[in-house]
């Protein structure tokens, strides 16, 4: 008896997953390298050949600078000045829109979808909303 209930809680408890559907993306925001949210962005570049080693949207550390709003469900577009398609990219989260206190993203906090020359996509898989600092190298 002990055993059959305890089957059937565990059932119960797993129904909903095996029924679950992943939400399609949201919409795209679009953010473009004139947009006031990457007014603060950081470029490393070689200093002998010039060449941009890496991209960020907003510094890590700044006081003023601005991170990227990121709610849940919604997939963000982010040009970037790299010149070339990135060999990474890591994305940053933080509840506040000045990024402090912030945290290297994984799983389906940040979905990177597209990675080209121009731009990436990433996707916030979750309904948790959040600044974001996009980083690509």
């Amino acid at each position: 008896m002990r055993n059959a209930l305890a089957l059937a809680v565990l059932a119960l408890a797993l129904a909903p997953i095996a029924g679950c559907e992943r939400t399609p993306p949201g919409e795209i925001v679009v953010i473009p390298l004139g947009d006031d949210l990457l007014a603060h962005q950081v470029i490393d570049r070689d200093a002998t050949t010039g060449e941009v080693r890496s991209w960020a949207s907003a510094p890590l550390d700044a006081e003023d600078d601005t991170w990227i709003p990121y709610p849940g469900r919604i997939r963000i577009q982010v040009e970037h000045d790299l010149g070339r398609a990135p060999n990474g990219v890591l994305v940053y989260l933080s509840f506040t829109d000045d990024g402090r206190t912030p945290a290297l993203a994984a799983g389906d906090l940040a979905r990177i979808e597209v990675v080209n020359e121009d731009h990436v996509v990433i996707w916030n898989d979750t309904n948790g909303n959040y600044f974001a600092r996009v980083v690509v190298f």
